[in-house]
């Protein structure tokens, strides 16, 4: 990203509500007029990757499973499974406090549920899980990197890598107070840091949040801006976490994940990934080059 994008963006933010954290108190701005429905613009295949990964026995049986890839100018993909491979040995997760604690044993005893066994599960080798509460792209929460600052520092650390980029709940809510960054500013500014490197970016969701800046209309439009985002940028592949994420997955807040949410989260990310960029075939399980 160019030294005038950084100073341009930080301007706009300065004048911005303040980062809006999860906690914060409840909001009372009305929300942005509704836009065009993302989904409709959306590409992908009806899958059943809940019913075929393990420890999912309370699952609805009529969980839709909808798995959707935002695919620049190719045909639909296949639907995923777990025997599925991904090309990244290396995947650089940047998150905001859904992503907090995801690779934790002592939140997950059973490794297998960890984030990082996971992209392990799909063929990466290594994880990489940048994360801390509050985060937005552009704001800072008390003087803590935004996701900006986060891919920066991690593309110095590690030059190469697919990322995941599990953000936009706060950026969403950011904008729909009154930032004068739009999500499209914020989602061109993460694409710009990566500098061409493959990009999962799943759609975010929230169910019947306490604090109001959190709606679900304004998680749809921040969705919105990820389609038409993936029509920008050639290295950008959207997964549709949105349409699969469950209500019973949600915390008291309807923002944050509870134990068994994360768990499926961490589950779909890494089938998405494998997905979205998947090995060469003939790859040994496992095995991504």
């Amino acid at each position: 990203m160019t030294i005038d994008l950084k100073r341009r963006l930080a301007r706009r933010a300065a004048l911005a509500v303040a980062g809006t954290a999860v906690a914060a108190t409840a909001l009372t701005c009305a929300p942005a007029p509704a836009e065009a429905d993302p989904m409709s613009e959306l590409m992908g295949v009806a899958g059943q990757i809940l019913q075929e990964l393990p420890g999912t026995p309370n699952l609805s049986a009529d969980l839709p499973s909808l798995f959707t890839l935002l695919l620049p100018d190719a045909a639909p993909q296949l639907p995923p499974s777990g025997d599925r491979r991904t090309s990244c040995r290396q995947v650089i997760h940047i998150g905001d406090s859904t992503s907090v604690g995801i690779d934790d044993p002592a939140k997950f005893p059973d490794a297998a549920d960890r984030l990082s066994a996971q992209y392990e599960r799909v063929g990466a080798a290594r994880t990489v899980l940048n994360a801390t509460g509050g985060r937005s792209i552009v704001e800072r929460v008390n003087g803590e990197p935004n996701a900006l600052d986060a891919v920066t520092t991690e593309r110095t650390r590690n030059p190469q890598g697919c990322w995941v980029i599990a953000m936009g709940v706060n950026d969403a809510a950011n904008v729909g107070v009154g930032s004068t960054v739009s999500a499209d500013e914020r989602i061109d500014a993460i694409m710009a840091a990566v500098d061409g490197q493959s990009v999962l970016w799943p759609t975010v969701a929230t169910r019947n949040p306490s604090v109001r800046g959190y709606d679900a209309a304004n998680m749809d439009r921040f969705n919105a801006a990820l389609a038409r985002a993936a029509t920008r940028h050639r290295n950008l592949r959207v997964y549709d976490f949105a349409a699969d994420a469950q209500p019973s997955w949600f915390t008291d807040d309807g923002i944050h994940f509870n134990q068994s949410g994360t768990t499926q989260r961490n589950r779909l990310f890494a089938t998405a990934l494998a997905t979205a960029f998947p090995a060469a075939a003939g790859t040994p399980r496992g095995v991504a080059r």
